[in-house]
């Protein structure tokens, strides 16, 4: 009886629960942040807003009750964002930066320089970029979120091979992102994700003490 006075119908959390899982979630936002820095590109809190308004509107993520919701809310805001970061974080590569050309050059045209060495100049070679190829940019960012609607539209379609091939392409588009993460803390950020998203379901409020 006691777990029923203190425990929102609506919600499935006793206060208890809902401290729990803030605290849950601000120590996976921190471990996220420290494998993964913060979110880069606009596309990460877009995808992150509308999936939350999807499992919220389809009772997918408890609500929780009384000012600690919305505290919830921006914690699986937050997590949602360092999520589709991992997923569509390539960000603006520039895979031509390393191309460049050698260059001579001498300093015999400045004033100071002794009138021996504008006799018999010294040479210097520098290497240097190639103008629209070395600066040549691509927005990663962009394809792999490409990609991973057109995985997204197979799934829901039931278009298997279609799905399973472009997953397998947003992958490889994105080696060298996670190249760049400190996985250390990327698999405990995904752990705790799990775990604090698991804490929020219809699937823990049901098997608690009062099933």
């Amino acid at each position: 009886m006691n777990d029923l006075d203190h425990t929102s119908p609506s919600s499935g959390y006793s206060p208890n629960d809902q401290l729990g899982v803030i605290a849950m979630g601000g120590v996976t936002l921190g471990i996220g942040y420290l494998g993964m820095g913060l979110p880069q590109h606009y596309y990460q809190p877009l995808f992150a807003a509308l999936t939350l308004v999807v499992l919220y509107r389809h009772k997918r993520l408890l609500p929780g009750t009384g000012a600690k919701r919305w505290i919830l809310v921006l914690i699986n805001f937050s997590i949602f964002c360092l999520l589709y970061k991992l997923m569509i974080g390539g960000g603006v590569s520039h895979p031509f930066d390393w191309l460049k050309v050698p260059s001579f050059s001498t300093g015999t045209s400045l004033p100071e320089v002794p009138w021996h060495e504008k006799i018999i100049p010294d040479f210097k070679v520098e290497m240097r970029p190639i103008p629209e190829i070395s600066d040549w940019s691509i927005d990663i960012t962009k394809i792999q979120t490409l990609l991973l609607l057109s995985t997204l539209a197979g799934a829901v379609f039931r278009f298997q091979p279609f799905a399973s091939l472009t997953a397998v392409i947003l992958v490889l588009v994105s080696i060298p992102t996670f190249a760049a993460f400190d996985w250390d803390w990327v698999i405990l950020f995904l752990i705790g994700s799990g775990v604090n998203f698991y804490l929020q379901s219809p699937i823990k409020a049901a098997s608690g003490p009062d099933s």
